[in-house]
């Protein structure tokens, strides 16, 4: 071994008495410390394999990926999954370990790179999402679920107004004139006014359902909640073509009410999934979309097995402090508590946009909200093929991974939580 590795495996070796003190506020187990510092090693070791040099009191952040990344490919692909975990848990202990007791020797940027970039690894690490198991209906069934749901009886009520064509805007909008019945056809109370003062963003609670006492006043039908859902949803679908002028009924319509069940079935399934991929990607300016978006890709997976997520549960993360985004004197004073509180607060919002969209899916028919979020039989197709589209890697006999680093989702426990927040 190169003298420089030796003295920081040494180094490493010191700090062990110390360490499992340390440790204990987390663990009273000193092996799981021990294993912490043969991974640290191990790191370490891997490290110097790859840049050269190593150094035990102050880790480069960028050093992290391709040191842990090379011993895992040496492990059985069956290992490397928790082996991940372990590294990068392993890791982070030890940079706070460093941090805490002043043996950190790096910059203050440095420690904020290497605990960014750690944090993301522990997301990225955690266990693959439950197979999705798609219900065996007859094609009977499936027409009469479809039928029976919100999203394809509001969608028929807009095709049926729509009829042959309506004028449009510049930006594919209906008239002014035209919001009220097309928000009417999709059982929103809601019209065009010019100037009008209230714009409704796609994650207020009235986009969830709830209906304001007096019809809604907009500036465009891109304002009116579950009206422009449904709309893009039908653009996308083919059902409606637009021209810079005119909406009309896409090449697709004629399939809508075939007499032909296959044709039905085709067209109900394919709205499910674009309107389903539109909620999962669309994307927010004011907001991480891929936060929002693989929390709603976990909890829809669970919501088609037997351990659906608990509305409950993700209202209790939704739910902020008082004293809001805000940090007291004591957590500004705390660095380690000022980041501990900021990860809760992203996390509440995260929650609280994704439990917003899932209102939405839940209107719609396309997701069950009673006490746990379930997939309905006939829509979890649906949720298959949109998770499929949005990951082209995405296999279901393999099952579905998570990449989010915010509410980080794992298999269920024994008490049926499948949403937990580090």
């Amino acid at each position: 071994m190169p003298l420089q590795l030796v003295l920081n495996h040494r180094a490493v070796d010191s700090m062990a008495v110390e360490f499992i003190r340390w440790h204990g506020t987390e663990s009273s187990d000193p092996a799981e410390a021990f294993e912490c510092l043969e991974l640290v090693k191990l790191f370490l070791t891997s490290q110097h394999a790859i840049s050269g040099s190593s150094s035990a009191t102050e880790i480069p952040g960028e050093s992290v990926d391709p040191a842990v990344g090379s011993v895992i490919a040496a492990l059985d692909p069956e290992q490397a999954e928790d082996a991940l975990d372990d590294f990068y848990f392993a890791l982070h202990s030890f940079a706070h370990f460093l941090k805490e007791t002043g043996r950190w020797t790096g910059t203050e940027e440095a420690y904020e790179e290497l605990h960014s970039v750690l944090g993301g690894g522990i997301g990225a690490a955690t266990p693959s999402l439950p197979d999705i198991l798609v219900p065996q209906l007859s094609d009977e069934e499936q027409d009469t679920a479809f039928t029976a749901m919100p999203l394809i009886q509001r969608a028929s009520s807009l095709l049926e107004w729509l009829g042959t064509g309506k004028e449009v805007t510049a930006t594919g909008a209906l008239r002014l004139k035209d919001i009220e019945p097309a928000a009417a056809a999709v059982g929103v109370q809601a019209r065009g006014k010019r100037g009008a003062q209230r714009i409704v963003s796609r994650d207020e609670p009235e986009a969830a359902g709830g209906q304001p006492d007096a019809p809604l006043e907009v500036n465009t039908m891109f304002d009116v909640p579950v009206l422009r859902d449904i709309w893009a949803a039908l653009v996308g679908a083919g059902l409606i073509s637009l021209s810079p002028t005119r909406a009309v009924p896409g090449p697709a319509s004629t399939a809508w009410n075939s007499a032909k069940i296959e044709d039905r079935l085709d067209m109900r399934r394919t709205l499910s999934v674009v309107l389903l991929v539109r909620v999962l990607s669309e994307s927010d300016d004011t907001w991480d979309r891929e936060a929002v978006s693989e929390t709603m890709r976990a909890i829809l997976v669970y919501g088609t097995t037997d351990d659906p997520v608990p509305v409950a549960q993700l209202e209790s993360l939704a739910a902020l402090d008082p004293k809001g985004p805000f940090l007291d004197d004591t957590e500004h004073a705390d660095p380690e508590l000022a980041d501990s509180r900021l990860e809760e607060i992203y996390a509440s919002f995260t929650a609280m946009q994704a439990r917003r969209r899932l209102s939405l899916l839940a209107e719609l028919g396309l997701v069950e909200a009673s006490t746990a979020y379930r997939v309905p039989p006939v829509a979890v197709q649906c949720v298959d093929l949109a998770l499929g589209y949005l990951n082209p890697a995405h296999e279901p006999a393999d099952g579905v991974e998570t990449e989010s680093n915010v509410l980080p989702l794992h298999a269920p426990s024994q008490t049926g939580d499948g949403l937990n927040h580090r």
